[in-house]
């Protein structure tokens, strides 16, 4: 019996397949970042930035970049990453991306959708790679030098994350979420706005958020209206909110250790009414005129933090409204909760947002001032 059965599996090893279609390392170049930029002449140009194969053991002390930048040009965006293989020998390799960058420019002239549509077709990309949108050529943000990480595409990568987490004055959009926001009922999506300071080098930071509507860029948000729509979409985690003095320019600061906003929606004689009741717990983080000796004391400063935030709120849901441009998902809530209302406003082509009345209630809960002194540490009794 046992020489049967070794028979019958020395018999199949007959049957399985080699590797027919492999590849080996050395056939492969592995992309790291992409910048995708245009010619005035209308042409695609592609900045791919690799990987740098590590040296052999003969020459390894000879230092170097750990990356190179490649740049090529055609009137597709796949037709120029192919073009990779005519200048370095290897095909690119796109399961190790980590972020997409693309130009102001190209975003206001190019369907976003357009311009990513290999990355969502191509079975190497991950969902998870990162997108955001330059001021200026993007093809100059892959040439700084990152500061802590090994590659500017992981300082990119992980500043829009931490930067979203920690502050609130952004957003980690990435192929997913994009895909997602550009297939959504109201067609709005947004991701992070690098700048650089033109008189120093390796300065990139992240400044707000980039706003398209139907693909194209429409709008860029400031730093404190990024936060202000990050509670708005229950997306807001850690940051710092800024409240005035009464009669002077000194600020106060608070710093969110806890976030929740519920939504909810009615429609009161065909006026479509928004709620939105942002929940924060906050501790102390810089005092300058405000003092604190008891109770009632504290109740009065989570007023005056409660009317800030709905104050900064409000004026942001005011000015997209006379843009019409739908920033916070109200038609995609309508659609979930309200189906026929929704078919009703599409049909009918009904500006639901610009129309829409909003209201705004913060709840703050300040509980821990930092120090056992109820006052401004400068200050003396």
């Amino acid at each position: 019996m046992k020489k049967l059965i070794k028979y019958i599996v020395a018999s199949s090893l007959l049957f399985l397949s080699g590797c027919w279609d492999h590849a080996e390392l050395t056939e492969y170049v592995f992309v790291q970042s992409l910048a995708i930029d245009q010619n005035k002449d209308g042409t695609v140009k592609i900045t791919t930035q690799f990987y740098k194969p590590a040296p052999k053991i003969a020459s390894a002390g000879s230092g170097g970049e750990s990356f190179f930048n490649i740049e090529t040009e055609a009137k597709s965006v796949f037709d120029a990453i192919r073009d990779v293989t005519i200048h370095v020998g290897r095909k690119a390799n796109w399961g190790h991306v980590r972020f997409i960058v693309i130009s102001e420019d190209v975003a206001k002239k190019l369907n976003l959708g357009s311009a990513l549509d290999f990355f969502y077709r191509d079975h190497e990309p991950r969902l998870l790679t990162g997108i955001a949108v330059t001021e200026g050529v993007a093809a100059d943000y892959l040439k700084e030098k990152p500061h802590v990480e090994n590659t500017v595409s992981e300082q990119l990568n992980e500043a829009t994350k931490t930067g979203s987490k920690f502050s609130a004055k952004t957003y980690p959009a990435n192929l997913f979420t994009i895909g997602k926001q550009l297939h959504s009922e109201v067609d709005t999506a947004y991701a992070p706005f690098l700048k650089k300071q033109k008189s120093k080098e390796n300065s990139i930071f992240v400044d707000g958020l980039a706003i398209f509507q139907k693909g194209k860029l429409k709008t860029i948000l400031s730093n404190k209206d990024t936060k202000s729509l990050m509670l708005a979409t229950n997306e807001f985690q850690f940051g710092i909110i800024e409240v005035s003095c009464k009669g002077n320019k000194l600020r106060e600061t608070f710093e969110v250790t806890e976030s929740h906003t519920k939504t909810s929606v009615s429609i009161k004689k065909e006026a479509i009414h928004y709620y939105i009741k942002p929940k924060l717990q906050a501790s102390m983080g810089e005092l300058e005129c405000t003092t604190i000796k008891k109770g009632s004391q504290v109740e009065e400063l989570n007023e005056k933090i409660e009317k800030q935030i709905n104050a900064n709120l409000t004026a942001l849901l005011k000015h997209s409204q006379k843009k019409n441009l739908d920033i916070i998902g109200l038609g995609n809530y309508i659609y979930r909760s309200n189906p026929q209302e929704w078919a009703k406003i599409k049909k009918e082509k009904i500006p639901y947002y610009k129309n829409a009345v909003f209201h705004v209630d913060a709840t703050m809960n300040v509980t821990n001032t930092g120090t056992d002194i109820g006052r401004a540490f400068h200050k003396k009794n």
